[in-house]
């Protein structure tokens, strides 16, 4: 009897045999996401539980990591890529319908190349971050004001600690690198204990630290170069030198012009070794390539500071993609805790287009914000705009009617110990379509995603003069918790409120 749960759907798992077959796939691509190697699929294999199948000449590639069949990547070959979707779609429907979890089919890490191979493809596109690319010269010297911090912390490793830098053995250093993988995981869980994303963190540190012990185990056959840093100790006079191993890092060649750095774990006591080992792979390993890519940040706000640091040359976004839903948004005919609209205004408020911001709607939504709130402080940015857009703690929505938009909302999850809350950040409608309900179709559309995000509560601040916006969340069931005095500037108070879902 065959136990394997998922032969009846023609999946097998990643096998290191398995390279050439996926990694011809993988070769042809101009502009690959640094999830677009075999060796990721593999050393993730387990903590993501990754499968494969080959489907109408495509290489599509699943994750059943969360008890769902998801596909981890979209289907990857020579020719349209659509008839591949709606198989691969098919049979993660068949799957996910089995084991009651419906509907929670999607496709994950779609760079923008693949995503325009889906030309005929009914679907919805969702921002999920983007790996960070820099430019190798700038990594080895850290050079310009902007990167003086790295640089000067890299010559203060090179000037306090007596180090040695080594190609990876693992027979000579595997053991040393498991140690300090331990240890490194223990230090972060506890620098990040008090963080709002410290659970998640932790989870993702996990399984990380799975994904590091098979590399430890295969990177010489997944060819991944390797480099280890030692630091000698400090001992009395007179004794033997004693060496530690206070880093190590991975990496590869990714398509045509990138280096894509895949591990990298240092002490965090050793100060400046980050900043050192970083800059030192770069220059031995990867001079020969313009680009160096250090993935995405999981969506954790201290990851993606520090990779922003380092001053990205490029961003390349990823997106989440699902099978096409209605996107005629029709108001409801009895808001959360409020009254019916009247007749009148139903006729006026239909064929409201409510979707996710594309990158292409940031000018639009720019103007918004500067129509809607002035120039000053509160008014959103380009540059906090387009954060947002690939912030997928983010919900950035966009109204749109014939074809312009007319209205955007942006909300924000937060992550508490205790759970997770949500705050509306900008809800903006262009001054000569207000009155057609696109305010109230944005208001209901970031409720609704907040709360299937698992967010029962949700904040926002409003104008004390801005009655017409009170009334509409008064109406939605938002009630007044405070006012905030001179929250928008002296004299101009703001009403805090708060909208409570049902349990």
């Amino acid at each position: 009897m065959d136990d394997d749960p998922f032969s009846p759907w023609g999946l097998r798992p990643v096998e290191l045999a398995d390279a050439q077959p996926l990694g011809r796939y993988f070769a042809p691509l101009a502009n690959p996401l640094s999830d677009y190697t075999f060796s990721q699929l593999y050393t993730w294999r387990n903590s993501l539980r990754i499968l494969w199948k080959e489907i109408a000449g495509h290489l599509c590639v699943f994750a059943n990591g969360t008890g769902d069949l998801t596909l981890l990547l979209p289907p990857i070959g020579d020719t349209g890529s659509d008839a591949a979707l709606a198989a691969a779609y098919a049979l993660m429907d068949d799957y996910n319908a089995v084991h009651g979890v419906p509907q929670r089919s999607r496709v994950e890490y779609v760079s923008d190349e693949l995503l325009a191979r889906f030309r005929g493809a009914a679907i919805d596109v969702e921002p999920m971050g983007a790996d960070y690319v820099y430019d190798v010269s700038r990594m080895i010297d850290l050079a310009g004001g902007d990167l003086a911090s790295k640089r000067q912390a890299k010559n203060r490793f090179c000037r306090n600690y007596t180090h040695r830098v080594e190609a990876y053995d693992p027979a000579a250093h595997r053991a040393d690198c498991a140690r300090l993988l331990e240890q490194w995981k223990h230090q972060q869980d506890a620098h990040h204990a008090e963080t709002a994303d410290a659970s998640t963190a932790a989870l993702k540190r996990h399984k990380e630290s799975l994904a590091t012990e098979l590399c430890l185990d295969t990177a010489a056959d997944l060819g991944l170069r390797g480099m280890v840093v030692y630091v000698r100790n400090p001992k009395p006079r007179d004794t033997p030198e004693e060496w530690s191993l206070r880093g190590f890092t991975f990496g590869e060649p990714l398509g045509r012009d990138q280096s894509s750095i895949t591990i990298e774990k240092t002490d965090l006591a050793t100060k400046g070794l980050a900043q050192f080992i970083f800059s030192e792979f770069c220059r031995r390993d990867w001079a020969d390539r313009p680009f160096v890519n250090v993935g995405d940040d999981w969506g954790l706000e201290t990851l993606a500071w520090t990779k922003m640091s380092y001053r990205p040359a490029k961003m390349l976004q990823k997106y989440v993609v699902r099978k096409k839903r209605a996107t005629v948004v029709g108001i409801p005919d009895r808001p959360v805790g409020g009254a019916k609209p009247q007749a009148a205004a139903v006729g006026r408020r239909r064929q409201v287009a409510v979707r996710p911001a594309r990158k292409e709607d940031l000018a639009a939504a720019v103007d918004l914000e500067r129509m809607c709130f002035g120039s000053g402080a509160f008014s959103l940015t380009k540059r906090q705009l387009q954060y947002l857009q690939r912030r997928p703690t983010a919900v950035f929505l966009v109204a749109e009617q014939e074809g312009t938009v007319v209205g955007q909302g942006v909300a924000l999850v937060r992550q508490h110990r205790s759970g997770r809350s949500g705050r509306i950040y900008s809800l903006s409608t262009h001054p000569g379509s207000r009155g057609k309900g696109i305010g109230e179709a944005l208001l209901r559309s970031m409720v609704t995603d907040l709360h299937q995000r698992g967010v029962r509560r949700v904040y926002l601040e409003v104008e004390s003069e801005n009655q017409g916006a009170i009334r509409l969340y008064e109406r939605w069931g938002f009630r007044k918790l405070e006012t905030l005095k001179d929250y928008y500037g002296p004299g101009r108070p703001a009403v805090h409120m708060l909208y409570e879902a049902p349990a």
